[in-house]
């Protein structure tokens, strides 16, 4: 995946949260399709970090966001995430994950990266892309990845 697709499916996705498809369905459809695609590019999302005082992404305000992702994927809600993924195997308890807030999450941290990337420099960009998927929102990612499937599933 070269640094152009790596861009395109991040512009992708902010798209798609910010005006959506003709229906739910097919916001889903796309929805999934662009998390595998993210989770790909986090593979060769290589950079050189130069040191640079760059400055920071403005905020974009989460509630608008919160509702943005509500309106777009209506049946989305809680799921189950096991609290302990390495240890006490057999013995874990369960915790809560949110699908929506998931998806925001995503969205705030791709908004930043594209910010940086657009404005600072793709060598940025790419930072705040794959520091952000180590750190964050690819655990947000692959929960909301198996909810979705579980929930294809159960419908």
């Amino acid at each position: 995946m070269t640094r152009d697709e790596i861009k395109q499916t991040i512009d992708g996705f902010l798209l798609l949260i910010d005006k959506g498809c003709d229906s739910p369905q097919q916001n889903e459809t796309k929805l999934k399709l662009l998390l595998d695609k993210l989770a790909l590019a986090q593979h060769f999302a290589s950079y050189v970090f130069d040191e640079k005082d760059y400055p920071e992404a403005p905020d974009r305000v989460r509630d608008n966001v919160l509702a943005m992702v509500k309106k777009h994927f209506p049946r989305y809600s809680y799921y189950n995430v096991a609290e302990d993924v390495t240890c006490n195997v057999g013995r874990s308890g369960t915790m809560v994950g949110d699908a929506i807030d998931d998806i925001k999450d995503i969205t705030l941290e791709l908004f930043e990266t594209q910010w940086c990337w657009d404005n600072n420099s793709i060598e940025d960009g790419l930072w705040h892309f794959k520091k952000g998927f180590e750190t964050h929102w690819g655990h947000h990612l692959r929960g909301l990845q198996l909810y979705l499937l579980h929930l294809e599933r159960a419908t």
